[in-house]
Parts: C-alpha cells; sequence; structure tokens
C-alpha cells in the first residue's frame, strides 16, 4: 500500500491512478450493475418467515423437546393463553356474574382461529366426582342453565372435591377462576391474544378484572413489541448514523454514497435469509443495526480519505481522487471485512443454537455486501456526485475533533507507562463487575413493569402459586400397563417425590382421579389407592358410565399406555429452577430403573432449562472461537504475531466492557444478549486493522512510531471515532425500545463499541510505544 504524502499533486499519483481505463471508467453503468445485484439480494425479503418463539433455541433433538413433543402428539398439550377473572376486592368469583361471564368468555373464544376449541379447559368444562358403594356419580361443576347464586355455590363446593382443580382452574379462596386455552400456533398468536383480551375485557362484570397471560400470550405480546419497535427505531437509527455522518464529513452530499451502501447491505444480509429458507428469530432483529454499523465504517474511511486528497490536492478530479483513495483504504477495508467474517463464522460453528449459528452466517452475508458495495458503488456515486470538500475560512486550522486525537495520540506515545497504568487500573475495576455476569432468564424479565400481560402474568402466578408447567411422561411397555395396582402406586410415588423439589407448588396425574373414585366408592381415606388387581380398569369404564373417556385425555392416553404427571412451579427462572429440573431427571432415571417403566421430564421450565444450559455450555467456547478465528486471519494479514495482537487489544476492551455492564446493571446472559460479545470482536477488530494496517505501512517504510501515528493517521483514527459514535448514537435511539430486550441490546453494543474505541485509540499507541522503549533500551545495553 503507497505511502501518500500530506499534499499530492495529480501527475504524482501515478499513471495506474490516472489511466481512464477500469471499472471505474464507466461510474454510471458500475452503479446500474450494483444497484440490479442489491435489488436481486434484497428481492428474498419477500420469503422470510418469522419465528418468534424461544423453542428455536433448543434443538429437536434434546430431550426436553422430544418429551415436549411426545407431550404434544399424546396429549394434545402446548403452550396456553391463560385467562383469569379475578375479584377486585379478595372475595368470591363464584358468583352468577362471573362464571356467566366465563361461560361467555368461553364461547367468544370458540369462535375464534388458531384455537383448540375441544380443548378449552375450565370449571365450566370439567367434572366432579362423586359416589357410594352402589355407585359414581359424575356431575358437571357448573350445571347447564342460567347461573344461580345455589349453582354458583355448588360449583365451589365440587371444585373443592377435586384438589387436583385448585390452583389451577380456580384459586383456593376462590378469588381467581381461570380459562385455559390451547392454540394452534403458541408461536404466532399475536391475533388470537388480543382478541381474547378484547373478548375478556368486554365480557366482565363489575369488581372483576380479567387478566390474560400464559406462555403464549407473553411469546405474542414480546413478538408484537420487539417488531413494533424495529419498524420505528431501525429507521430512527439509520437517521440518527446519517446525522453523526453529516457531522463527520461536513458535507450533505456525502451521505448518498453511505445511505446506499448501508441500506443495501443490510437489506442484501436479510434477502440472503429469504432465499436459502432461514428464519428471522426475535434476536435477527439485531441484524440490520450490526450490518448497518459495519458498512458505515468501511464508507467513512474511504471518505475521509476521498475528502482529504481533494482537500489537499486542488484541481484534482473526483475520478482520480477515488482511486487514490482505494489505494490506501481498500486492504484495510479488505481485512476488517475478512477478520469480521471470520468472527460470524467462528461464533456459527461453535454453537448448536440455530438462531445464534443462523445469525452468524447471514451477518457474514451482509459483511461481504457491505465491503463489495464500499469498494464499488460507493466509489460510483462519489464520482457521479462529484463531492467536494467543504471549503474552510482557515485551511491551517484543524478540526477540533482532529486536535483532540491528536493530543490522545501524543499522551499515549509520550506516557505509555501511565496510560497503561491507568488501564491496568480501570481493568480492574472491569473485571470486578464482569465477573457478577450470569447465566440466567426469566419470562417476565423481558417486558416493561406496567406491561400488561406482565401484570396479568404476576397477579395470576401470586393467587394460583405459579403457573409454570414441568412435566413427566410415563410409559408403560404394554398396553393398559398404568392402569394396575402397582403402577399407579409407582405413579403416585412419583409424584409425592416431584413435589418435595424445590419450587414445586403442587402435582397432580391420574393416580390423582383413581384416588378420589376409590374413596367416594369405598369410602377409603382421601389419597389411598385401589390395590386389587381389576380395580383401577373397572374405575375408569364406572366413569365412563356418566362421563366420557375424554375427561382425562390431558392425563392418560386412550391405551392406558402412557400418562401424564404435571408439576406447578413457583417460577421459570433459570438460575433457580435448574436444579430442581436436573434433580426431577435424576429422580426420573432413578424412578424408571426401579418400576420398570419409563419417565421423560418436559414441559416449559425443562425446555427453557434446555436451550439455556445449551447456552451457557457453548457461549465462551463461540467467543473463544471467534476470537482465535479473527487473531489467524488477522496473523495471516498481517503476517506477523505482534501486529495481530496489537489489532485484538480493542476486541478485549470491547468484550470486557461488556461483560461489566452486564454484571453491573444485573443484565442476563440470555439469548437476547448472548452474541453481543462476539459481535463486538467483529466490529473491535474493524478499529485495529485500520490503524494497525496504517502503522505498519509507515513502519515498513523507516517511519518512527511518532511519524506513523501522525499526518494522515488522524484521517484513519478520525473515521474510527465517527464510526464508533454514530453506531452508538444510533444504538441509544435502539434503547428507548419499550422492549427490554433490543435495549439489553443496544446498551451493550453500544458500550462495547466505547470499549473497542478507547482501547484502539488510547491502549494501542501506548503499548506500541512501551514496547519500543524496551527495544531501545535493550540495542542501548547491548
Amino acid at each position: 500500500m503507497s505511502n501518500m504524502n500530506e499534499h499530492v499533486s495529480p501527475e504524482l499519483l501515478g499513471s495506474s491512478i490516472n489511466d481512464d481505463s477500469g471499472w471505474l471508467s464507466r461510474p454510471g453503468w458500475l452503479l446500474i450493475g450494483c444497484f440490479l445485484l442489491a435489488a436481486l439480494g434484497m428481492a428474498g425479503i419477500t420469503g422470510v418467515v418469522k419465528d418468534s418463539s424461544v423453542d428455536a433455541f433448543v434443538s429437536d433433538d434434546h430431550p426436553a423437546a422430544l418429551a415436549r413433543d411426545r407431550a404434544l402428539d399424546i396429549f394434545g398439550l402446548e403452550d396456553p393463553i391463560v385467562v383469569g377473572l379475578v375479584a377486585q376486592d379478595g372475595g368470591s368469583v363464584f358468583t352468577p356474574q362471573a362464571l356467566t361471564a366465563l361461560r361467555d368468555i368461553q364461547l367468544a373464544i370458540r369462535l375464534l382461529p388458531n384455537v383448540d376449541k375441544n380443548g378449552l379447559v375450565s370449571v365450566a368444562t370439567e367434572n366432579s366426582i362423586e359416589g357410594d358403594e352402589l355407585e359414581l356419580r359424575v356431575d358437571s361443576i357448573l350445571e347447564d342453565g342460567p347461573v344461580t347464586e345455589q349453582t354458583a355455590q355448588l360449583a365451589w363446593e365440587r371444585v373443592n372435591r377435586m384438589p387436583m382443580m385448585l390452583d389451577l382452574l380456580a384459586s383456593r379462596d376462590g378469588s381467581v377462576i381461570t380459562l385455559i386455552v390451547p392454540v394452534g400456533d403458541p408461536n404466532h398468536a399475536r391475533a388470537t391474544y388480543v382478541a381474547i383480551k378484547e373478548a375478556a375485557e368486554a365480557a366482565v362484570p363489575p369488581g372483576v378484572e380479567a387478566h390474560v397471560a400464559g406462555v403464549a400470550a407473553m411469546n405474542a405480546r414480546l413478538a408484537f413489541m420487539v417488531d413494533t419497535d424495529t419498524r420505528i427505531f431501525v429507521p430512527a437509527a439509520v437517521v440518527v448514523v446519517l446525522l453523526t455522518l453529516l457531522i463527520a464529513l461536513r458535507r450533505p452530499g456525502a451521505l448518498l454514497g453511505p445511505l446506499f451502501v448501508i441500506a443495501a447491505s443490510a437489506g442484501i444480509a436479510v434477502g440472503v435469509m429469504g432465499w436459502v429458507g432461514g428464519r428471522y428469530y426475535l434476536i435477527t432483529t439485531a441484524l440490520p443495526v450490526v450490518v448497518m454499523a459495519i458498512s458505515v465504517a468501511d464508507s467513512l474511511h474511504l471518505i475521509t480519505f476521498f475528502l482529504k486528497y481533494r482537500s489537499e490536492n486542488h484541481g484534482i478530479d473526483a475520478t482520480t481522487a477515488v482511486r487514490a483513495a482505494l489505494r490506501d483504504t481498500w486492504l484495510p477495508i479488505t481485512l476488517t471485512s475478512i477478520t469480521t467474517v471470520a468472527a460470524f463464522v467462528g461464533m456459527s460453528l461453535s454453537t448448536d443454537m440455530i438462531p445464534i449459528r443462523e445469525f452468524g452466517f447471514f451477518a457474514s452475508a451482509g459483511v461481504g455486501a457491505a465491503w463489495a458495495l464500499s469498494l464499488t458503488a460507493l466509489p460510483a456515486i462519489l464520482i457521479l456526485t462529484n463531492l467536494q470538500p467543504r471549503e474552510s475560512n482557515n485551511p491551517s486550522k484543524a478540526p477540533a475533533i482532529d486536535s483532540l486525537l491528536r493530543a490522545i495520540t501524543q499522551i499515549s506515545l509520550r506516557r505509555p507507562i501511565s496510560v497503561l497504568a491507568v488501564t491496568i487500573a480501570v481493568v480492574t475495576v472491569m473485571g470486578l463487575f464482569a465477573q457478577d455476569a450470569r447465566f440466567d432468564y426469566e419470562r417476565k424479565r423481558y417486558f416493561q413493569s406496567d406491561d400488561p400481560v406482565l401484570a396479568a402474568d404476576t397477579v395470576l402466578n401470586e393467587r394460583l402459586g405459579g403457573l409454570n408447567f414441568l412435566d413427566v411422561v410415563v410409559s408403560s411397555p404394554e398396553e393398559f400397563g398404568l392402569m394396575t395396582p402397582e403402577s399407579l402406586a409407582a405413579i403416585a410415588s412419583l409424584s409425592e417425590q416431584m413435589s418435595q423439589l424445590p419450587m414445586v407448588n403442587k402435582v397432580s396425574g391420574i393416580h390423582d382421579y383413581i384416588a378420589i373414585m376409590h374413596q367416594s366408592l369405598t369410602g377409603a381415606e382421601a389419597g389411598e389407592l385401589p390395590t386389587k388387581e381389576r380395580a383401577p380398569g373397572q374405575y375408569m369404564f364406572l366413569y365412563e358410565t356418566s362421563g366420557s373417556p375424554d375427561d382425562f385425555k390431558q392425563e392418560i392416553n386412550y391405551q392406558h399406555q402412557q400418562a401424564l404427571v404435571r408439576a406447578q412451579l413457583t417460577s421459570d427462572r433459570f438460575s433457580t429452577s435448574s436444579e430442581t429440573v436436573k434433580k426431577l431427571r435424576s429422580l426420573a432415571e432413578t424412578w424408571s430403573r426401579e418400576t420398570g417403566l419409563r419417565a421423560e421430564v418436559g414441559g416449559r421450565v425443562a425446555v427453557n432449562e434446555g436451550w439455556m444450559e445449551q447456552l451457557s455450555s457453548s457461549h465462551f467456547r463461540g467467543l473463544g472461537v471467534a476470537v482465535l478465528f479473527v487473531f489467524i486471519s488477522t496473523v495471516i494479514a498481517f503476517r506477523s504475531v505482534p501486529f495481530a495482537l496489537f489489532a485484538l487489544i480493542p476486541v478485549g476492551t470491547g468484550v470486557l466492557f461488556i461483560y461489566a455492564l452486564m454484571g453491573l446493571l444485573a443484565i442476563d446472559i440470555a439469548p437476547a444478549t448472548s452474541m453481543v460479545a462476539a459481535i463486538s470482536t467483529g466490529l473491535g477488530i474493524d478499529f485495529g486493522v485500520h490503524l494497525i494496517s496504517h502503522i505498519r505501512n509507515k513502519r515498513r517504510q523507516g517511519d518512527s512510531l511518532v511519524v506513523a501515528t501522525s499526518g494522515s493517521y488522524l484521517h484513519v483514527s478520525r473515521a474510527c471515532f465517527y464510526s464508533s459514535i454514530s453506531l452508538t448514537a444510533a444504538l441509544l435511539v435502539v434503547c428507548l425500545s419499550s422492549a427490554p430486550p433490543l435495549r439489553w441490546f443496544g446498551s451493550l453494543v453500544a458500550v462495547g463499541a466505547l470499549g473497542s474505541l478507547i482501547g484502539a485509540l488510547f491502549i494501542v499507541p501506548s503499548v506500541m510505544s512501551f514496547v519500543d522503549n524496551v527495544k531501545q533500551r535493550r540495542i542501548v545495553s547491548e
């Protein structure tokens, strides 16, 4: 890469630059070609399919996912929407008005699409069991016909005779009743959630509040918030970036090229996703912002040098200036693109989580597009618009930012030990904060405190003791194998042991219903199971004469070969529920060996624990592989291990700042934040490569470190400064989102960018100066 003097005449730029032949000789055709190719790539956006499910983070062959799928196939269980009717004064909702409203809401919901009409569960759909030695009676909890004070009181009495329904369909004090609504696709239930909420709020009588929660409702609400805020804040972030570029370049006409590169690169990244059948996950929302940040850096470096040559060489034409700028920047731009792609590819190859893997690959496509467009479309636009530098009233006066950057560089070079001492102190403090960063996930943390779905979830969980489900699918090797005294006793034993686990509020299963039948027919003690061989089957037959075998479809299958034992936990927080899930898995294995039956752990809490375990086990491995790939590619690019290590300094400071902020603000390492450190690796290496590439080129020509970090070095550092500031400003806009995941992402990437900038501007020169001083002392001593 050539070394340009501070003032270079067009005649001295070289014949290769002044040559009219080549791909820049027809900028109009070049721009049209870029536009058509970009349009082709962006056309894939129409084929993008959104997937807002957190289950996308767990592999299909994970044991918890397999158990979840089995429960869905056998029992029709899926993450539901839960409607709760709550008495405002803490009184009873077992009143004619509230129970009538429950019926009306249920009828309205049955008419909605994406609802399992036959799977709705409430006190209006369930039965109670009574009897004597001669007869087993199955009665509707809520009798047909108009609800009177008498039927309402009778419903309350019948619910209390069925303890497995308490803390699920009704609270123990009678102040809450619920309607559980299975939906066809719980990951795409936004319209269903809105319609159910409207129906519930329209039907409730005075003195009763309607709350709509459940996993499907919360997923729908989160997807809506992210989608809505993305439509507002991502375009707003683009505007902020352009305003920052306007401040940096001081020419409105300079924004046209970066705008095209930014929009096209981000659009191509998402378009490629559509072309290859990828899915747009919740974390994919960050993809356009990341690609935008990278493309801004490439554009800034090229335009900065373009304007430099036009300003310092009066009369030079745009094409000549572009060729000169490309000679100074094409290699650093290419190297930063390669190292950034290496970071994303390393992140993708080291994880089993599909959303993170795809993010890395599609981000790489966006980086590649930004590289290509920065070296083709952007030069063409600069030539066609004949962009001129701003005229200055005092040409000898440097911009304020240049004076600041010069002062920073001089301090770092002249006082490296002092700068490094401060660096060590800052790193120590940041390291202490970083130690508090934790892997964790809790669904409710993804909502603002005043969000209606969070308020509903909080009320229902507090009143019912927790609606977080942890399931065990029990299987017998042969049909009807579970309807024996031995099997039922084993299931009851499993249920009892499950109830002793941490955070478990209640456990229920088919054995509870058999125990009630046994008590009703024989007068046995509550909870006692039959011991006669044929008694369980006979009880089920007697039940079917008054009720329906469908009444137990969510507890046991028709062949009595698979049954579900369900626990309700007080919280789904990973850091606390993980112990419960692990203990249950161990318990299930031991129980299976001892009984000859098979127990598989599933349910929402187990699935969440599954993908969080995958995340925690692969997170630092993924970051390490990303850094390793970046280091290897930088060594190959520079053909020097020391220079590659210097270039990694901004990466280290950026990543450290991110984990420090996580620890300081108690931001969990979870799906929404798990990629931020790897993304910072790709961004931070850009600063290192641009600065080190310039210094390395100067040093190879015999310049001292002081000379290498002066002159045009300030143009490089200015471009780094403004690219970091533009990214930070854009992400601060994203931090205004109502969705905490977007705020976390924005704040973490922003602080990572600032940390990388600090590492590049302060620490890199000071470390290089310190190493130079050590070498000089060694030479003198020898």
